[in-house]
Protein backbone atom coordinates (compact mmCIF):
# COMPACT_ATOMS: atom_id res chain seq x y z
CA UNK A 1 0.00 0.00 0.00
CA UNK A 2 1.31 3.13 -0.78
CA UNK A 3 0.93 6.24 1.93
CA UNK A 4 1.85 9.66 1.76
CA UNK A 5 4.30 11.28 4.05
CA UNK A 6 2.30 13.67 6.14
CA UNK A 7 5.81 15.44 7.12
CA UNK A 8 7.05 15.98 3.64
CA UNK A 9 6.07 18.24 0.94
CA UNK A 10 4.86 16.56 -2.36
CA UNK A 11 7.92 15.43 -4.30
CA UNK A 12 6.94 16.07 -7.58
CA UNK A 13 6.48 19.52 -6.57
CA UNK A 14 10.58 19.71 -6.23
CA UNK A 15 12.73 22.34 -7.97
CA UNK A 16 15.29 21.05 -10.45
CA UNK A 17 18.74 20.01 -8.55
CA UNK A 18 21.06 23.02 -9.29
CA UNK A 19 24.52 23.85 -7.67
CA UNK A 20 23.93 27.49 -6.48
CA UNK A 21 21.14 25.88 -4.73
CA UNK A 22 23.04 23.39 -2.24
CA UNK A 23 26.24 25.48 -2.54
CA UNK A 24 25.21 27.24 1.18
CA UNK A 25 24.65 23.59 2.38
CA UNK A 26 28.19 22.28 1.44
CA UNK A 27 29.65 25.20 2.23
CA UNK A 28 28.16 25.22 5.37
CA UNK A 29 28.71 21.24 5.81
CA UNK A 30 32.70 22.65 4.94
CA UNK A 31 32.83 25.00 7.13
CA UNK A 32 31.79 22.63 10.22
CA UNK A 33 34.40 20.59 9.47
CA UNK A 34 36.97 22.87 9.85
CA UNK A 35 35.48 23.87 13.18
CA UNK A 36 35.57 20.06 14.28
CA UNK A 37 39.19 20.25 13.26
CA UNK A 38 40.28 23.26 15.32
CA UNK A 39 40.15 23.25 19.43
CA UNK A 40 37.83 25.65 21.49
CA UNK A 41 34.82 25.83 18.64
CA UNK A 42 31.91 24.26 20.91
CA UNK A 43 29.84 27.25 20.59
CA UNK A 44 30.32 28.43 16.54
CA UNK A 45 29.72 24.83 15.83
CA UNK A 46 26.49 24.76 18.32
CA UNK A 47 25.55 28.24 16.42
CA UNK A 48 25.83 26.54 12.79
CA UNK A 49 24.66 23.17 12.94
CA UNK A 50 20.91 24.95 13.08
CA UNK A 51 21.70 26.46 9.50
CA UNK A 52 23.08 23.16 8.06
CA UNK A 53 20.27 21.42 9.11
CA UNK A 54 17.74 23.64 7.82
CA UNK A 55 19.76 23.94 4.62
CA UNK A 56 19.64 19.90 4.62
CA UNK A 57 16.07 19.70 4.84
CA UNK A 58 15.39 22.31 2.01
CA UNK A 59 18.07 20.41 -0.39
CA UNK A 60 16.49 16.82 0.71
CA UNK A 61 12.65 17.62 0.07
CA UNK A 62 12.86 20.74 -2.25
CA UNK A 63 15.51 19.42 -5.20
CA UNK A 64 14.62 17.16 -7.48
CA UNK A 65 18.44 16.49 -8.98
CA UNK A 66 16.39 13.87 -11.72
CA UNK A 67 15.34 17.23 -13.04
CA UNK A 68 18.74 19.22 -12.73
CA UNK A 69 20.28 16.43 -14.47
CA UNK A 70 17.08 15.83 -17.39
CA UNK A 71 17.89 19.41 -18.08
CA UNK A 72 21.40 19.61 -18.63
CA UNK A 73 20.72 16.39 -20.63
CA UNK A 74 18.83 18.31 -22.92
CA UNK A 75 15.87 15.43 -21.64
CA UNK A 76 12.51 16.15 -21.39
CA UNK A 77 11.43 13.67 -19.39
CA UNK A 78 12.91 12.69 -15.90
CA UNK A 79 11.36 9.06 -15.57
CA UNK A 80 14.61 7.26 -16.67
CA UNK A 81 16.59 9.32 -14.00
CA UNK A 82 14.44 9.64 -11.30
CA UNK A 83 16.76 6.41 -9.31
CA UNK A 84 19.34 9.35 -8.75
CA UNK A 85 16.64 11.34 -6.57
CA UNK A 86 16.83 7.87 -3.88
CA UNK A 87 20.55 8.10 -3.62
CA UNK A 88 20.52 11.99 -3.50
CA UNK A 89 17.78 11.80 -0.69
CA UNK A 90 20.14 9.58 1.59
CA UNK A 91 23.29 11.12 0.84
CA UNK A 92 22.07 14.81 1.99
CA UNK A 93 20.66 13.44 5.41
CA UNK A 94 23.97 11.60 5.69
CA UNK A 95 25.20 15.18 5.78
CA UNK A 96 22.47 16.31 8.34
CA UNK A 97 23.60 13.73 10.78
CA UNK A 98 27.46 13.75 10.21
CA UNK A 99 26.96 17.79 10.77
CA UNK A 100 25.41 16.72 14.11
CA UNK A 101 27.85 14.37 15.30
CA UNK A 102 30.91 17.27 14.52
CA UNK A 103 28.95 19.74 16.32
CA UNK A 104 28.81 17.80 19.59
CA UNK A 105 31.99 15.67 19.78
CA UNK A 106 33.88 16.59 22.86
CA UNK A 107 37.65 16.59 21.11
CA UNK A 108 38.52 17.95 18.09
CA UNK A 109 39.04 15.48 15.32
CA UNK A 110 42.22 14.84 14.13
CA UNK A 111 43.72 13.54 11.08
CA UNK A 112 46.49 10.85 11.44
CA UNK A 113 49.92 10.33 9.29
CA UNK A 114 50.87 6.50 9.16
CA UNK A 115 53.23 5.18 11.32
CA UNK A 116 56.86 4.46 10.32
CA UNK A 117 58.61 1.76 12.07
CA UNK A 118 59.98 2.38 15.13
CA UNK A 119 57.07 4.69 16.07
CA UNK A 120 54.26 3.94 18.45
CA UNK A 121 50.73 4.53 17.55
CA UNK A 122 49.49 7.62 14.70
CA UNK A 123 50.86 10.82 14.65
CA UNK A 124 48.74 13.81 14.06
CA UNK A 125 49.38 16.18 11.48
CA UNK A 126 50.41 19.39 12.68
CA UNK A 127 47.72 22.38 12.93
CA UNK A 128 48.14 24.69 10.03
CA UNK A 129 46.23 26.68 7.61
CA UNK A 130 47.06 24.54 4.58
CA UNK A 131 46.46 21.38 6.70
CA UNK A 132 43.32 22.35 8.42
CA UNK A 133 41.43 23.09 5.15
CA UNK A 134 43.03 20.05 3.13
CA UNK A 135 41.88 17.65 6.17
CA UNK A 136 38.60 19.25 6.47
CA UNK A 137 38.00 18.55 2.45
CA UNK A 138 39.17 14.95 3.40
CA UNK A 139 36.90 14.94 6.83
CA UNK A 140 33.27 15.97 4.44
CA UNK A 141 34.53 13.03 1.97
CA UNK A 142 35.91 10.22 4.70
CA UNK A 143 33.06 7.66 5.43
CA UNK A 144 34.66 5.51 7.12
CA UNK A 145 36.98 7.10 9.08
CA UNK A 146 40.22 6.08 7.11
CA UNK A 147 43.12 8.34 8.94
CA UNK A 148 41.32 10.24 11.00
CA UNK A 149 41.08 9.63 14.67
CA UNK A 150 37.30 9.29 15.29
CA UNK A 151 37.95 5.89 13.65
CA UNK A 152 38.36 2.90 15.79
CA UNK A 153 40.63 1.41 12.49
CA UNK A 154 42.30 4.62 11.20
CA UNK A 155 44.87 2.63 9.10
CA UNK A 156 43.07 -0.66 7.27
CA UNK A 157 44.84 -4.32 6.86
CA UNK A 158 46.86 -4.06 3.86
CA UNK A 159 44.97 -5.69 1.62
CA UNK A 160 46.43 -8.93 -0.80
CA UNK A 161 44.38 -7.56 -3.86
CA UNK A 162 46.64 -5.46 -6.16
CA UNK A 163 46.53 -1.92 -5.96
CA UNK A 164 48.33 -0.68 -8.82
CA UNK A 165 46.45 1.71 -11.55
CA UNK A 166 45.76 -0.81 -13.98
CA UNK A 167 44.46 -3.92 -12.04
CA UNK A 168 42.16 -0.79 -10.64
CA UNK A 169 41.13 -0.29 -14.11
CA UNK A 170 40.40 -3.34 -15.03
CA UNK A 171 37.90 -4.22 -12.05
CA UNK A 172 36.16 -0.99 -12.37
CA UNK A 173 35.44 -1.79 -16.04
CA UNK A 174 34.70 -5.46 -15.14
CA UNK A 175 31.96 -4.07 -12.85
CA UNK A 176 30.60 -1.70 -14.47
CA UNK A 177 29.68 -4.84 -17.33
CA UNK A 178 28.83 -7.05 -14.65
CA UNK A 179 26.30 -3.92 -13.06
CA UNK A 180 24.66 -3.49 -16.61
CA UNK A 181 23.99 -7.61 -17.42
CA UNK A 182 22.35 -8.20 -14.35
CA UNK A 183 20.54 -5.29 -14.73
CA UNK A 184 19.18 -6.06 -18.57
CA UNK A 185 18.63 -9.77 -17.56
CA UNK A 186 15.85 -8.54 -15.51
CA UNK A 187 14.12 -5.74 -17.86
CA UNK A 188 14.41 -8.59 -20.92
CA UNK A 189 12.77 -11.24 -18.82
CA UNK A 190 10.21 -9.43 -18.03
CA UNK A 191 9.92 -5.65 -20.01
CA UNK A 192 7.23 -4.01 -18.51
CA UNK A 193 9.98 -3.76 -15.50
CA UNK A 194 11.81 -1.15 -18.45
CA UNK A 195 9.23 0.62 -18.44
CA UNK A 196 8.95 4.19 -16.38
CA UNK A 197 5.55 3.31 -14.61
CA UNK A 198 7.08 0.23 -12.81
CA UNK A 199 5.34 -3.24 -12.48
CA UNK A 200 5.46 -6.22 -10.00
CA UNK A 201 8.50 -8.73 -10.17
CA UNK A 202 5.77 -11.48 -8.56
CA UNK A 203 3.96 -12.65 -11.70
CA UNK A 204 -0.06 -13.39 -10.43
CA UNK A 205 0.12 -16.07 -13.37
CA UNK A 206 2.41 -17.90 -11.72
CA UNK A 207 1.95 -20.18 -8.33
CA UNK A 208 3.51 -19.46 -5.44
CA UNK A 209 6.68 -21.79 -5.13
CA UNK A 210 7.95 -20.70 -8.85
CA UNK A 211 6.01 -17.17 -8.44
CA UNK A 212 8.59 -16.48 -5.58
CA UNK A 213 11.68 -18.37 -6.85
CA UNK A 214 11.06 -16.17 -9.95
CA UNK A 215 11.44 -13.04 -7.86
CA UNK A 216 14.24 -14.26 -5.99
CA UNK A 217 16.26 -14.99 -8.99
CA UNK A 218 15.46 -10.83 -9.78
CA UNK A 219 16.08 -9.83 -6.42
CA UNK A 220 19.56 -11.63 -7.05
CA UNK A 221 20.30 -9.56 -10.44
CA UNK A 222 19.42 -6.41 -8.60
CA UNK A 223 21.52 -7.05 -5.82
CA UNK A 224 24.05 -7.65 -7.73
CA UNK A 225 23.72 -4.66 -9.82
CA UNK A 226 23.48 -2.68 -6.55
CA UNK A 227 27.13 -4.29 -5.64
CA UNK A 228 28.81 -3.73 -8.82
CA UNK A 229 27.62 -0.37 -9.54
CA UNK A 230 28.61 1.06 -6.08
CA UNK A 231 31.86 -0.62 -6.07
CA UNK A 232 32.78 0.47 -9.80
CA UNK A 233 31.83 3.90 -8.55
CA UNK A 234 34.35 3.21 -5.89
CA UNK A 235 36.85 2.16 -7.98
CA UNK A 236 36.65 5.25 -10.58
CA UNK A 237 36.74 7.39 -6.87
CA UNK A 238 39.80 5.74 -5.94
CA UNK A 239 41.27 6.40 -9.29
CA UNK A 240 40.71 10.28 -9.17
CA UNK A 241 42.23 10.11 -5.52
CA UNK A 242 45.11 8.23 -6.02
CA UNK A 243 46.10 10.05 -9.47
CA UNK A 244 44.77 13.06 -9.05
CA UNK A 245 44.76 14.07 -5.38
CA UNK A 246 48.28 11.58 -5.64
CA UNK A 247 46.91 9.65 -2.33
CA UNK A 248 48.47 6.64 -1.13
CA UNK A 249 47.01 3.26 -1.80
CA UNK A 250 46.41 2.22 2.00
CA UNK A 251 43.90 5.25 1.81
CA UNK A 252 41.31 3.34 -0.29
CA UNK A 253 40.75 0.00 1.26
CA UNK A 254 38.56 -2.78 -0.85
CA UNK A 255 34.59 -1.49 -0.12
CA UNK A 256 33.67 -5.20 0.13
CA UNK A 257 34.82 -8.39 1.24
CA UNK A 258 33.09 -10.94 -0.92
CA UNK A 259 29.91 -10.68 0.48
CA UNK A 260 28.73 -13.76 -0.96
CA UNK A 261 30.82 -15.99 1.52
CA UNK A 262 29.24 -14.39 4.36
CA UNK A 263 28.10 -17.10 6.40
CA UNK A 264 26.02 -15.61 8.61
CA UNK A 265 24.00 -12.14 8.68
CA UNK A 266 26.25 -10.44 11.23
CA UNK A 267 29.37 -10.86 9.04
CA UNK A 268 27.53 -9.94 5.69
CA UNK A 269 27.09 -6.38 7.37
CA UNK A 270 29.44 -5.73 9.70
CA UNK A 271 31.97 -6.30 7.33
CA UNK A 272 31.28 -7.75 4.32
CA UNK A 273 28.95 -5.26 2.81
CA UNK A 274 29.99 -1.67 2.27
CA UNK A 275 30.99 0.30 5.32
CA UNK A 276 30.17 3.91 4.19
CA UNK A 277 27.44 4.21 6.68
CA UNK A 278 28.24 2.07 9.77
CA UNK A 279 29.89 5.27 11.96
CA UNK A 280 26.54 7.10 11.25
CA UNK A 281 24.64 3.88 12.22
CA UNK A 282 26.67 2.82 15.59
CA UNK A 283 26.19 6.57 16.55
CA UNK A 284 22.56 7.14 16.32
CA UNK A 285 21.60 3.67 16.50
CA UNK A 286 23.96 1.14 17.98
CA UNK A 287 25.29 3.26 20.96
CA UNK A 288 21.64 4.02 22.55
CA UNK A 289 20.23 0.71 21.71
CA UNK A 290 23.08 -1.18 22.72
CA UNK A 291 22.80 1.47 26.57
CA UNK A 292 19.52 -0.12 26.64
CA UNK A 293 18.69 -3.31 25.64
CA UNK A 294 22.34 -4.69 25.23
CA UNK A 295 23.83 -6.13 22.68
CA UNK A 296 20.62 -7.37 20.88
CA UNK A 297 19.59 -3.26 21.20
CA UNK A 298 22.62 -2.29 19.67
CA UNK A 299 21.66 -4.45 16.80
CA UNK A 300 18.49 -3.60 15.79
CA UNK A 301 19.16 0.19 16.83
CA UNK A 302 21.97 0.55 13.75
CA UNK A 303 19.36 -1.13 11.02
CA UNK A 304 16.34 1.09 12.35
CA UNK A 305 18.59 3.99 11.57
CA UNK A 306 19.70 2.38 8.41
CA UNK A 307 15.65 1.38 8.06
CA UNK A 308 14.84 5.52 8.23
CA UNK A 309 17.17 6.29 5.86
CA UNK A 310 16.28 4.08 3.04
CA UNK A 311 12.65 4.96 3.48
CA UNK A 312 13.80 8.87 2.94
CA UNK A 313 15.15 7.82 -0.19
CA UNK A 314 12.41 5.59 -1.29
CA UNK A 315 10.25 8.97 -0.49
CA UNK A 316 12.51 11.06 -3.22
CA UNK A 317 11.93 8.66 -5.93
CA UNK A 318 8.39 11.01 -5.65
CA UNK A 319 6.41 8.04 -5.73
CA UNK A 320 4.68 7.56 -1.98
CA UNK A 321 6.09 5.76 0.98
CA UNK A 322 5.74 2.58 2.41
CA UNK A 323 8.01 1.57 5.23
CA UNK A 324 6.87 -2.29 5.45
CA UNK A 325 9.07 -2.79 2.37
CA UNK A 326 12.77 -0.86 2.31
CA UNK A 327 12.74 0.53 5.83
CA UNK A 328 11.61 -3.33 6.72
CA UNK A 329 14.05 -5.22 5.09
CA UNK A 330 16.51 -3.36 7.39
CA UNK A 331 14.87 -3.79 10.67
CA UNK A 332 14.33 -7.28 9.63
CA UNK A 333 17.87 -7.85 9.02
CA UNK A 334 18.68 -6.06 12.66
CA UNK A 335 16.01 -8.82 13.89
CA UNK A 336 17.57 -11.57 12.10
CA UNK A 337 21.37 -10.15 13.68
CA UNK A 338 19.77 -10.61 16.90
CA UNK A 339 18.30 -14.13 16.55
CA UNK A 340 22.03 -15.32 15.83
CA UNK A 341 23.48 -13.88 18.82
CA UNK A 342 20.58 -15.46 20.89
CA UNK A 343 21.39 -18.59 19.26
CA UNK A 344 25.04 -18.17 20.11
CA UNK A 345 24.60 -17.41 23.70
CA UNK A 346 21.53 -20.61 23.67
CA UNK A 347 23.95 -23.33 22.03
CA UNK A 348 27.41 -21.66 22.83
CA UNK A 349 27.82 -21.66 19.07
CA UNK A 350 28.40 -19.32 16.38
CA UNK A 351 26.33 -18.90 13.16
CA UNK A 352 28.75 -20.52 10.57
CA UNK A 353 29.79 -22.62 8.20
CA UNK A 354 27.81 -23.96 5.37
CA UNK A 355 24.14 -23.98 6.82
CA UNK A 356 25.15 -20.49 8.01
CA UNK A 357 25.72 -19.77 4.70
CA UNK A 358 22.27 -21.32 3.66
CA UNK A 359 20.78 -19.36 6.44
CA UNK A 360 22.54 -15.92 5.16
CA UNK A 361 21.70 -16.44 1.76
CA UNK A 362 17.76 -17.28 2.13
CA UNK A 363 16.97 -14.53 5.33
CA UNK A 364 18.59 -11.66 3.14
CA UNK A 365 17.55 -12.74 -0.32
CA UNK A 366 13.76 -13.76 0.82
CA UNK A 367 12.76 -10.49 2.33
CA UNK A 368 15.14 -8.52 -0.55
CA UNK A 369 12.51 -9.96 -2.65
CA UNK A 370 9.90 -7.09 -0.90
CA UNK A 371 12.36 -4.09 -0.99
CA UNK A 372 13.34 -4.93 -4.93
CA UNK A 373 9.45 -5.70 -5.67
CA UNK A 374 8.82 -2.10 -4.19
CA UNK A 375 11.50 -0.65 -6.35
CA UNK A 376 10.37 -2.12 -9.50
CA UNK A 377 6.79 -0.79 -8.84
CA UNK A 378 8.04 2.96 -8.71
CA UNK A 379 10.05 2.44 -12.06
CA UNK A 380 13.67 2.05 -10.83
CA UNK A 381 14.62 -0.86 -13.03
CA UNK A 382 13.86 1.25 -15.70
CA UNK A 383 16.72 3.41 -14.94
CA UNK A 384 19.37 4.71 -17.28
CA UNK A 385 22.96 3.96 -15.81
CA UNK A 386 24.18 3.95 -19.46
CA UNK A 387 23.00 5.46 -22.26
CA UNK A 388 21.05 3.08 -24.41
CA UNK A 389 23.81 2.81 -27.56
CA UNK A 390 26.00 2.44 -25.24
CA UNK A 391 25.09 -0.51 -22.50
CA UNK A 392 28.22 -2.95 -22.63
CA UNK A 393 25.70 -5.51 -20.42
CA UNK A 394 23.02 -5.55 -22.88
CA UNK A 395 25.38 -5.41 -26.07
CA UNK A 396 27.19 -8.76 -24.12
CA UNK A 397 23.61 -10.78 -23.21
CA UNK A 398 22.17 -10.05 -26.45
CA UNK A 399 24.93 -11.59 -28.55
CA UNK A 400 24.80 -14.15 -26.55
CA UNK A 401 20.84 -14.14 -26.78
CA UNK A 402 21.72 -14.78 -30.62
CA UNK A 403 24.80 -17.41 -30.51
CA UNK A 404 22.62 -20.15 -28.60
Amino acid sequence: MFLPSPPFPDAALREPFTMAAVFPLYSSHYLLAVLAILPHTFIFRLALVPLVLWQAWYCAVRLDISAGLAKSLGRESTDRLNQTNFGYVIGVFGIALKSLEWAFARKPLRRYKPPTEGQQGPIERRLSIPNVLLDAFDLVCNHRGIGWSWSDKPFPEASLRSTSIPSIVSRMLFKFVLSDVCHYLVQYLQPSLNEPAGDTIFDPALSLLPRCARSAVFALCIGVTVYATVDATYHAATLVGRIVFRQQAWQWPPLFNHPWTSTSITEFWSSRWHQLFRHVFVVYGARPGGALLGRPGALVGAFAVSAVIHHLGLWGLGRGMEFHTVGGFFLLMGFGAALEHAFERLTGRRVCGIWGWAWTTAWILGWGTLMVDAWARRGVLACDFFPNGLRPGKQLVDAIISLL
